[in-house]
């Protein structure tokens, strides 16, 4: 049987550890903050949940299943995209390949202009774009990695992925730092969180080579 399943196990699992000397020095709100924050953390970097984002495009305000376009050309991606991944990006089940606004500017001083069938996306921010004039009523599918669900009572870690079953521990750990750095314990609080040497960027690590070793993990990365 799975442990560390939810928030309330995991919550449990942090005040085990943290050794409490006086019951509830650290309340439930704090200690449960630190566990999505340390969720969070691992599911940025490792962009383990795949999703596949389909919308319809629109010129209004987008409803459900929808997305507006802006500027003739470019519509904001959803809000827990974290990458495109190798499934890739299709515009009316035409596949488009990867570019650059750069690389758009330099072969065409004029491509914002540009009509036709779009061939190339490129990404802008948390806005993807093409090579054409993109038009209502079209249809895009995107391929990418997404920010799990947060944590709560009755939603496990990482959507649920029995992968990552063994590496649950990871958020106990970022969290129980944090409740030492509030009590300014630093010296604890470094070993597992000193960005490169600490405890849970080794565990990351080790998480990222065991369950993403055969992927490009970096592909086309969103910044926000």
């Amino acid at each position: 049987m799975a442990i560390l399943t939810n928030i309330t196990d995991l919550e449990e699992d942090v005040r085990d550890l943290i050794n409490e000397s006086t019951a509830g020095f650290w309340s439930s709100t704090f200690i449960q903050r630190q566990l999505k924050k340390g969720h969070q953390v691992l599911s940025t970097k490792l962009k383990l949940s795949n999703t596949i984002w389909t919308a319809t495009l629109t010129t209004s305000a987008p409803g459900t299943g929808e997305a507006q376009i802006t500027d003739n050309r470019e519509i904001r991606l959803p809000s827990t995209f974290i990458s495109i991944d190798e499934g890739g990006v299709y515009y009316n089940d035409d596949v488009c390949s990867p570019t650059s606004i750069k690389q758009l500017k330099h072969n065409n001083k004029d491509w914002l202009n540009e009509i036709g069938i779009p061939r190339l996306y490129y990404l802008r921010g948390d806005m993807i774009g093409w090579d054409k004039q993109i038009s209502a009523g079209d249809k895009v599918r995107i391929y990418g990695i997404k920010m799990p669900a947060e944590l709560a009572a009755g939603t496990a870690p990482f959507d649920g992925d029995y992968r990552t079953v063994g590496y649950r521990y990871l958020i106990v750990d970022y969290a129980v730092a944090m409740c030492w750095k509030k009590k300014n314990e630093m010296n604890k609080h470094d070993r597992i969180l000193t960005p490169g040497i600490g405890t849970f960027w080794i565990g990351l690590k080790d998480m990222k080579f065991e369950l993403l070793n055969n992927a490009d993990d970096d592909y086309r990365l969103v910044k926000k």
